[in-house]
């Protein structure tokens, strides 16, 4: 593969996959979709010149840098809606925040910060030893 393409492949995918990881796989998505439609609209003839490049030969079939990023998009969307859907999914049964605080008993007065620190030790402890 010509040094120059590759290059700028492994920019476009390492760029890509740091989005996808630290800010949002929609924002990913969109960025991979836009960079390479963005160069084209920009930059048409070097854009082109760029896709059409033959990078090498499989079988006769001549193997051209668009299949390449095809190759790469493919990839790069399949793991982007995978993370949505792995974190759709495992947000899906966990109640939300509103639902988890439970306000104390009326009859109970309220905990000091000492005797919170106590029940978590307390807590941890037995889950440290195996308990529930």
């Amino acid at each position: 593969m010509d040094q120059l393409s590759f290059l700028v492949f492994f920019l476009y995918t390492m760029m890509v996959l740091l989005i996808l990881v630290y800010i949002s796989p929609v924002v990913s998505v969109l960025l991979m979709i836009i960079i390479p439609a963005g160069s084209v609209y920009l930059l048409p003839e070097q854009a082109v010149q760029f896709l059409v490049m033959e990078q090498f030969s499989f079988m006769d079939v001549p193997i051209y840098n668009i299949h390449i990023l095809l190759m790469v998009w493919s990839g790069l969307i399949g793991i982007a809606v995978y993370s949505e859907l792995l974190s759709w999914y495992l947000l899906l049964d966990s109640p939300s925040v509103s639902q988890k605080k439970v306000a104390p008993a009326p009859d109970e007065p309220p905990k000091s910060p000492k005797d919170k620190i106590q029940d978590f030790l307390l807590r941890l402890g037995k889950i440290m030893s195996g308990g529930k």
